[in-house]
């Protein structure tokens, strides 16, 4: 299950090669504009044999180039328009699925996010994670999803940044929020400065901890757990943790995870946590502390530096929560 260490690293370099590709795209566009300056400069009456004949080839292909650009770009407006309609509407009727908040009594409200479309490692484990989480947690029929695809009509919507603080808002507004509580797990690559939202023939976007701050902050979402499975994603703690809020990230700031490999249903940090420690009669600091020690034996086993999870359970929210997980505890042993 845990794999080699060459396909456990494959999560780090994979969003570093993606870098890469961004990065010789750059160095072409570079080129290419280099060469049209230098067309430019020794452009002339008579022109020279052969330096000519480069640099009009050149910027012939550039010139064309950019009409086939331009050509797109005409077109991308209403292209852009259908796909946001859908994407409203896929996401509306997401929303108006989640079963109303009940005065009085602490609803659990969930949002899962699978970031990243060229692998469905991060799909498999938003599926688990939602299993697993409805086994310990009453949060039936109060699920929302976004996964990022191949087809933006579905069947559920876009995890974009837009989606992502629409969906929030939207479900803000379902819960109550003095009351209520949302879970949003987010799986996908990560970097130093944030969370990958990979999208095919898409520019590579990026959740900075900070914005996912103000996108919960901005939506009043005054309970909330959020659960990282990324690299680096304990950069997320410090902008989030307070007495009311439980973040829980699958490495530190300084570290990537491991364990998203083609073929695998889980990372090692799902697995760990959300496959093996979070069973019913178990909350998720006890699930957390277990599979700490599951992650370190595996990494230990596999030569792997350590990822290091990291955690911080806001005293308020983890009393708010005690309640419901003995009650779920209760419910399954009838």
């Amino acid at each position: 299950m845990r794999g080699s260490r060459a396909h456990a690293r494959r999560k780090h370099v994979t969003w570093r090669g993606e870098f890469l590709r961004i990065a010789a795209r750059r160095k072409r566009s570079l080129i290419c504009a280099a060469l049209l300056i230098a067309g430019a400069l020794l452009a002339s009456p008579a022109p020279l044999a052969g330096s000519g004949t480069c640099v009009v080839t050149q910027t012939d292909t550039c010139e064309r180039k950019g009409s086939a650009k331009k050509s797109r770009q005409s077109k991308q407006p209403k292209q852009r328009e259908s796909v946001d309609a859908k994407q409203r509407t896929l996401l509306a009727s997401a929303v108006g699925r989640l079963a109303p908040q009940r005065k009085g009594i602490t609803d659990v409200y969930a949002i899962g996010v699978a970031a990243w479309a060229d692998e469905d490692v991060f799909v498999k484990e938003l599926d688990g994670t939602i299993a697993a989480l409805a086994k310990v947690l009453p949060i039936e029929r109060r699920v929302l999803r976004l996964v990022n695809g191949d087809d933006p009509s579905g069947p559920a919507p876009l995890a974009t940044r837009g989606n992502l603080a629409a969906a929030v808002h939207a479900v803000g507004k379902v819960m109550g929020k003095d009351e209520d509580v949302m879970i949003l797990f987010m799986t996908s690559h990560g970097s130093r400065s944030g969370f990958g939202l990979q999208l095919p023939r898409r520019p590579l976007a990026e959740l900075a901890p900070r914005d996912l701050a103000s996108i919960l902050d901005g939506a009043g979402i005054r309970h909330r757990v959020v659960i990282v499975s990324a690299c680096y994603s304990g950069t997320f703690v410090p902008p989030l943790a307070n007495d009311n809020t439980i973040v829980i990230t699958a490495a530190d700031a300084r570290n990537p995870s491991f364990g998203c490999a083609p073929g695998r249903d889980w990372t090692y940090f799902g697995d760990a946590f959300f496959n093996r420690s979070l069973q019913p009669g178990v909350d998720l600091q006890r699930a957390f502390n277990d599979a700490r020690l599951t992650i370190s034996a595996w990494e230990l086993q596999d030569r792997l530096s350590p990822s290091n999870p990291q955690a911080h359970f806001g005293p308020a929210l983890v009393d708010k929560l005690t309640p419901l997980f003995a009650a779920k505890a209760k419910a399954g042993q009838r």
